[in-house]
């Protein structure tokens, strides 16, 4: 069964995890006043759509600031995320992120993710999207360092 979700403007878009740093589950959340849109995404996702979306954001500048929320926990995924595009919007400060679900038949029409965001929204996205991937790593550690006062 298929299930297609497009949401305009929406109130947060965001990445979101679940666990420790090592065992985390990643999460992409769009909601607005009717609709609460969770997909589970790799980590390598979100880093490459908050790659992209930066880059898109290096030619135009938000006219507003936005500030992310927090993902709405807990998370209850739809479906897991195949692959993700973004591109231009219907309006000027828009930009469209599209998600396709990795599909559990070959036979079965993968579902798809319309989501609408304000390049402030793209803004607050890349911002915190960093912070989670950032937040993961310890490259002290991966190094054979102990943080002081080991």
């Amino acid at each position: 069964m298929t299930n297609n979700y497009e949401i305009k403007n929406p109130q947060n878009f965001v990445a979101g995890t679940v666990g420790a740093p090592g065992a985390r589950i990643f999460y992409l959340q769009a909601h607005d006043e009717s609709l609460v849109l969770t997909l589970k995404v790799e980590k390598d996702q979100v880093q490459s759509l908050a790659s992209h979306l930066a880059e898109m954001l290096e030619d135009n500048n938000p006219a507003s600031i936005v500030s992310a929320t927090e993902m709405i926990e807990p998370p209850n995924a739809v479906w897991t995320v195949g692959a993700i595009a973004i591109g231009p919007g219907e309006e000027a400060e828009q930009i469209v992120v599209v998600a396709q679900e990795l599909p559990d038949q070959e036979e079965s029409e993968p579902s798809q993710a319309h989501i609408q965001i304000s390049l402030g929204q793209a803004k607050a996205f890349v911002d915190h999207a960093l912070f989670l991937i950032e937040y993961g790593r310890d490259f002290g550690r991966q190094n054979g360092h102990k943080p002081i006062g080991e």
